[in-house]
């Protein structure tokens, strides 16, 4: 039998050596609130990716596991795509799906964020990785917003305050989305071929050969209209 959420998420705290009005604050709810938690059999999606991310403990993928378990599917080792040959490689537990170029490159499927943004009046387009259990996540608060505060607002109107609505009704979304943005556009500025981008981010150069490039003023809107087209399939290739 498997064990119930709120169990796994006391073991979990309990293994991580947490105090309960730490975990309290870090998922910012009441400690009563924790222990209402420890004693739930069902849990809220939104609560849930909060948790995962204070506990850095993806609890979807364990739901998932239970779901395969219950269904009793098996896949076969070895199959043909369209995308080359599909193996599935078991290691105890964990299941992991790789692929197969035409020049026989390993790579696995993952889901990214594709976005465009405005840098100090400069349009760009960009792919985001984010944390699996974000997805999830940014489309519950998505449908929120279209379903609520942003409701029949065109789309220019949309993307001028789904983001602000985001950092103050969800912040640690918006946060997971702006750190992967400007990891990308440091990256950006230190790339041979993005002559024009350095001239129009602002950042500084290291001043020691161990430091590293860093952003400084920079003017970012982050357009996210129909968010779930922008949640794209992307290879990652082994390196």
């Amino acid at each position: 039998m498997e064990l119930p959420i709120g169990l796994r998420i006391r073991k979990e705290v309990i293994r991580q050596g947490i105090p309960l009005g730490v975990f309290a604050d870090m998922i910012y709810v009441s400690r009563p609130n924790v222990y209402s938690i420890f004693a739930r059999k069902v849990i809220d999606s939104d609560l849930l990716g909060r948790i995962s991310i204070a506990l850095n403990h993806n609890f979807f993928d364990d739901l998932a596991d239970d779901i395969r378990d219950r269904l009793g599917n098996d896949t076969p080792k070895e199959m043909l795509t369209q995308d080359g040959l599909l193996s599935i490689l078991h290691n105890g537990d964990d299941r992991e799906l790789v692929y197969y170029d035409d020049d026989n490159r390993e790579y696995k499927l993952k889901e990214s964020l594709y976005l465009d943004l405005w840098v100090n009046d400069f349009s760009y387009e960009m792919t985001i990785d984010l944390p699996d259990f974000m997805f999830p996540w940014l489309l519950n608060s998505y449908a929120r917003a279209i379903a609520g505060p942003m409701k029949g607002l065109d789309e220019d109107a949309f993307n001028q305050q789904f983001y602000p609505w985001l950092e103050r009704q969800c912040p640690r979304q918006a946060r997971c989305i702006k750190e992967a943005v400007e990891k990308r556009l440091l990256e950006i500025v230190v790339e041979p071929d993005h002559e024009r981008e350095r001239k129009e981010i602002h950042f500084e150069y290291p001043t020691d050969i161990d430091d590293w490039y860093y952003l400084t003023d920079n003017k970012i809107e982050y357009l996210l209209d129909n968010l779930p087209e922008r949640i794209i399939v992307t290879k990652e290739y082994k390196k």
